[in-house]
């Protein structure tokens, strides 16, 4: 139990509504010149104790139909590679409109997980599991990511690309 004074905000209730409020109206470029960054799970506030204050910036890379598509994000905190809407807690990034379900990818597949040092993949408990570099990631286990490593959810295999890491993992950088 917390006492506000009065006329204050409940943080939770904040944090709820920007979740709430979340959703992802872009999805992957077709080249590096139209790429944005988009902030993920949402654009934090300098005051906002759940999000990373230094985001990763990536790139995930899709290749279909002999074409490569990227999308960039700046990751604050946990988002989730998969199909249809996001729900509160849950910031879905939607893999629909490329074929994820042909695919076999699951509607929450694969978590990413950014902290101060590493950047992080796990699985949802996905039917059709996940992989990381060709090897099967357990349900629910962390795996650190590096550079160019190949994401498989499912038959779908996303490039993802560390543009730039917060300042004390570039330490831990090889």
């Amino acid at each position: 139990t917390y006492i506000l004074p009065i006329n204050a905000s409940d943080p939770m209730k904040v944090i709820f509504e920007r979740f709430m409020s979340h959703h992802t109206p872009f999805g992957f470029e077709k080249s590096a010149a139209d790429l944005t960054y988009h902030p993920m799970p949402y654009r934090p506030d300098d005051d906002d104790p759940l999000m990373l204050k230094q985001p990763w910036r990536i790139i995930l890379e899709l290749y279909t139909d002999d074409q490569r598509m990227m999308m960039g994000l700046d990751l604050h905190g946990d988002v989730i590679l998969g199909r249809g809407p996001s729900r509160p807690g849950r910031i879905i990034i939607d893999l629909e409109p490329y074929g994820a379900q042909k695919l076999g990818v699951s509607r929450e597949h694969l978590m990413l997980r950014p902290t101060e040092l590493r950047l992080f993949a796990i699985d949802q408990g996905s039917t059709n599991g996940t992989t990381v570099n060709g090897a099967a990631s357990g349900r629910g286990v962390a795996t650190a990511l590096k550079n160019e490593d190949l994401l498989g959810l499912g038959n779908m295999v996303i490039m993802l690309r560390i543009v730039e890491r917060p300042d004390r993992a570039r330490k831990l950088a090889p």
